[in-house]
């Protein structure tokens, strides 16, 4: 459901549909992340390891903005006993400053049921963040280095990380 009379639908998971269907959505909306496989190495496997079984179980959940074929943003979201975390949350470089961020991020804290999610940034993405994690009310709890990538920092917010690597 738009934000605004003017803003694309945002999609969502297995609140508004089945399962099988959600994991159908997922498999369309593959190719258009595949090249986060350059930022966090291990996301191929993590995707079809972690979050495919994860949107069927219910753990896990998937919003988007656009066409499943060529979204202009996507987040990924787990729920799981003792941790909240929007895991991913990509928009298209040609849709950047146009909201879409914001109402992912926004429609991610509601599915949560968590003000405060777990959300980490790599230090090449911290500007472009930092005016949304202020107005989020977000806190950056920690910086990794090498966390997912030899050399470069990951910006952890809302909590700790140790407990929820590669997951």
């Amino acid at each position: 459901m738009p934000l605004t009379a003017d803003a694309l639908p945002l999609h969502a998971g297995p609140n508004e549909t089945a399962a099988g269907s959600l994991i159908r959505e997922a498999e369309r909306l593959w190719p258009t992340l595949l090249h986060l496989e350059g930022t966090y190495p291990g996301f191929t496997s993590w995707y079809w390891n972690k979050v495919i079984p994860g949107l069927s179980r219910g753990t896990r959940h998937l919003f988007w903005v656009g066409s499943l074929d060529a979204p202009s943003a996507v987040a990924i979201l787990k729920r799981e006993a003792g941790e909240s975390k929007i895991c991913t949350a990509w928009v298209a470089e040609p849709e950047r400053r146009r909201g879409h961020g914001r109402r992912l991020l926004e429609e991610s804290i509601e599915w949560l049921g968590e003000a405060r999610p777990l959300f980490t940034v790599p230090a090449e993405r911290y500007a472009e963040f930092e005016m949304l994690m202020h107005r989020l009310d977000f806190v950056e709890t920690a910086r990794i280095e090498s966390l997912y990538r030899p050399g470069v920092v990951e910006h952890v917010f809302n909590g700790s990380l140790v407990l929820s690597l590669n997951t």
